[in-house]
């Protein structure tokens, strides 16, 4: 998710969507000592000095003994592949993961259509879905073209891989007993034919719609709208007992992939249905549940009716019957940019183009395809089991969706402080005065300026925001200094920050010389048994996952890291910041309202100190 503004190139320009891709230059390998330096300096905040002369000792034995070795590989690699980290972040990241895909592996996005005039359909939420369907075709279709321009950056002085929308449509994440794969059908027409049909999921019965008509036009919004009410009609007006094998994609990995397995086996039918849910552009799931506001979309568009989720596919669009909607993104096949990209595309079409004139009639009477999978009692069994799961699942994450009114990117720039280190040090205060310690803390860094990149990890917690929290929570401190001190740390922030993005960050390096000693079969190194490791973020254990998702409206998230972390998500406007804040239920530790009462508060704190910044009294 990006911290700066981005643009796609304009209408007119020759490049084609993935016209830079092979030629963006190769993601940098940093020297080892470099790399080492910068992680131990990460760590200051979150050990004793006792821990951080252990912690140093350590690294010097890394960095002179089985950590050169291992660089030294890693750097024979780097010269063969112009991105050495892309399979393993995705095989060690993501793919061998064993937890359900939601909620651990999925972003999520409430989409606040009406912020912008566009309201809710609530008389007929089928339209809606109809509109969406015709907005998600033709962004296939230009990708399919290539039409889609490239990204670039606001002065266009950087051009950002398109690699990766290649796996947002016609794809699965297939699990695995080990290890899940990646699974694309889709083509651009320079490359051949590709899958054109779409899924639309209702209480647990799933149904196929060809996207096309035989001349290759899309479907229109009233097309579309006509195959929805056939659902909707056959559905409810069915006493039908269909199993609903949907709810299998929410076990855990290896559990599904037993199961997935048993399906094929069973019939030649089942395997004709699961190719045809996996390689489908993209899923429309019909949900039976009516969210209250958009706190309680973003958690049902995640766990909602489970029984209109196939877990594995790479997007889904989720309609609720009083009108409000939500995205989901499978997190292994891409970053969320790319979600930001779609829905800001939907955003703007339907400002633009307004709603269909519904009285023009389809151009054709074409019915939906129902796909149901052929059973027996071993299957039925799970599917019992499952919905026993399925119905915990309904209440183990809690959102909070708000805004913050006060102020916004504006006012943060008339301080010249970067509006993203400014809420990712308010963040740090919340939650320090929240839970009385520091946070490691995970921000992505977009990495997209490099051949098939995709994020890095700023650690933001830095010693200066220590300096300027510690400082900030002592009465006795002068206005003045704890200005000058939020102003080093948020500026120390914005370095990390940059740094990163240049490829200068240390937790993919770092993970990449794991990578290799494990491929390698070697002893995984006493480095990574560092007790200062784990404790400041490294291993996914970082509490506060954040990411800025830039300067529109459009906003998502995805669960914590850790049990007892937080996810912090936000874009700034310019007179408001919006923000979501995620947290599990099951934690006796976190609570997201607490944090967003913490966070709106810092917020109002710090602009206090840096409106008295040259008074220098005492607040």
């Amino acid at each position: 998710m990006n911290r700066d503004t981005i643009f796609h190139l304009p209408e007119g320009s020759k490049e084609t969507t993935f016209y830079y891709d092979d030629s963006l230059p190769a993601l940098p390998l940093p020297k080892l000592a470099h790399t080492l330096k910068r992680y131990f300096e990460s760590l200051k905040p979150f050990g004793t000095p006792e821990e951080l002369n252990n912690s140093k000792r350590v690294i010097e034995h890394f960095r002179t003994g089985v950590g050169a070795k291992l660089h030294a590989i890693l750097e024979e690699k780097a010269k063969h592949e112009k991105n050495w980290v892309s399979k393993w972040w995705e095989d060690y990241a993501y793919l061998t993961l064993r937890m359900p895909l939601i909620p651990y592996c999925m972003m999520a996005q409430p989409l606040m259509f009406d912020t912008v005039g566009l309201e809710c359909i609530p008389e007929n939420f089928l339209k809606g879905a109809a509109i969406c369907c015709t907005v998600n075709m033709r962004f296939w279709s230009m990708i399919r073209k290539e039409t889609l321009r490239p990204i670039v950056s606001a002065d266009k002085s950087i051009i950002f891989s398109s690699d990766l929308y290649k796996k947002l449509f016609n794809t699965c994440r297939i699990p695995g007993l080990e290890m899940d794969k990646i699974v694309s059908h889709f083509k651009t027409e320079a490359d051949g034919p590709c899958p054109s049909h779409v899924l639309a999921l209702y209480k647990g019965r799933i149904f196929k719609i060809e996207g096309l008509h035989d001349n290759g036009d899309m479907l229109s919004a009233q097309d579309f709208l006509l195959h929805f009410q056939q659902i909707q009609c056959k559905v409810d007006s069915e006493i039908a007992n269909h199993p609903r094998v949907a709810l299998l994609t929410h076990d855990d990995r290896t559990t599904w992939a037993r199961n997935r397995n048993h399906l094929l086996e069973l019939t030649e039918n089942n395997r004709n249905a699961l190719l045809d849910i996996e390689s489908a552009i993209s899923l429309f799931s019909l949900d039976t549940n009516c969210p209250d506001d958009y706190s309680d979309l973003a958690v049902k568009t995640l766990i909602g009716d489970l029984h209109s989720r196939w877990g594995d596919k790479s997007c889904a669009t989720v309609f609720f019957p009083n009108g409000k909607l939500g995205c989901l993104g499978e997190h292994s096949c891409y970053d969320g940019s790319i979600s930001m990209s779609v829905s800001l595309y939907a955003m703007l079409t339907l400002v633009e183009e307004g709603i269909p004139d519904w009285t023009i009639p389809p151009k054709k009477l074409v019915q939906p395809v129902e796909l149901i999978l052929d059973v027996d009692d071993e299957i039925r069994l799970e599917i019992d089991r499952m919905q026993t799961v399925s119905d915990k699942m309904q209440n183990c994450i809690g959102v909070t969706v708000d805004q913050f009114k006060s102020y916004g990117k504006d006012y943060i720039k008339s301080k010249r402080i970067h509006p993203d280190s400014w809420a990712q040090t308010a963040l740090l205060l919340a939650y320090y005065r929240l839970h009385g310690s520091f946070a490691p803390t995970y921000e992505t860094a977009m990495m997209r300026q490099f051949y098939k990149g995709r994020t890095e990890t700023c650690r933001s917690c830095s010693i200066e925001t220590v300096n300027f929290i510690n400082a900030m929570e002592d009465a006795r401190e002068a206005t003045s200094t704890k200005a000058s001190l939020f102003r080093v740390a948020a500026n120390r922030q914005n370095e990390l920050m940059n740094e990163a993005r240049k490829g200068n960050g240390f937790d993919r390096h770092l993970f990449g010389l794991w990578c290799v000693a494990y491929d390698e079969g070697l002893p995984i190194p006493e480095f990574y048994d560092d007790p200062l490791y784990s404790k400041s973020g490294g291993g996914g254990n970082f509490i506060l996952s954040t990411s800025t998702l830039g300067f529109t409206i459009n906003c998502g998230f995805v669960a914590p890291m850790c049990m007892d972390g937080y996810g912090c998500f936000y874009s700034i406007l310019s007179d408001t910041l919006w923000y979501m804040f995620s947290a599990y239920k099951d934690s006796d530790v976190t609570s997201c309202r607490k944090l967003q009462a913490a966070f709106c508060q810092a917020m109002e704190d710090i602009r206090c100190i840096m409106d008295a910044e040259v008074a220098g009294t005492k607040l």
